[in-house]
């Protein structure tokens, strides 16, 4: 019986913990989709004021303070290539740990083809399309992460008690 016991704290664990990291998988898509949005308008304000390359600000968002673990790795690439290249690249290699999409990386990483490929005036009419797409899936991710994040602990708190009840 004490093995049965143990068995069903063990199923009844592992069921929350799967629950609990699909929510956290939310959360992070939702602050990943938040992170582009920002990278994007800082990109947006320096080629508005300074006319700026892309490269030229890859490098200097790559000094700010608050540079994330995807600057660290877009810079160790952008060194073997160019910008946009090295954006997609880094992109599909954060895919899975920043919890985006298919969909998510797609378009991210069509924005920087599209704003390397124009000019200044070019540039800012995609940034600014992007703030406004960017905006609609953040607000989309914090109605997912409200309403499935709830969803999915319950669903997997349900479904351990019940697969734990089945086992004793």
């Amino acid at each position: 019986m004490g093995l049965r016991l143990l068995c069903c704290a063990v199923i009844f664990s592992c069921s929350a913990f799967i629950g609990l990291e699909l929510r956290r998988r939310l959360y992070v898509r939702l602050r990943s989709l938040q992170f582009f949005r920002e990278y994007f308008r800082s990109m947006r304000s320096y080629v508005s004021h300074f006319g700026m390359t892309l490269d030229d600000i890859a490098n200097v968002l790559d000094k700010r303070e608050n540079a994330s673990a995807f600057s660290a790795i877009l810079r160790d690439k952008t060194q073997h290539s160019g910008f946009p290249l090295a954006f997609t690249d880094t992109l599909h290699a954060v895919k899975n740990a920043m919890s985006l999409s298919d969909e998510d990386v797609s378009y991210i990483g069509s924005l920087v083809t599209s704003v390397g490929s124009s000019d200044i005036d070019g540039a800012l009419e995609v940034l600014c399309s992007a703030d406004e797409r960017l905006s609609e899936l953040i607000e989309s991710a914090r109605r997912k992460c409200e309403s499935d994040g709830k969803l999915c602990v319950v669903l997997s708190l349900s479904c351990g008690a019940v697969a734990a009840l089945l086992l004793l």
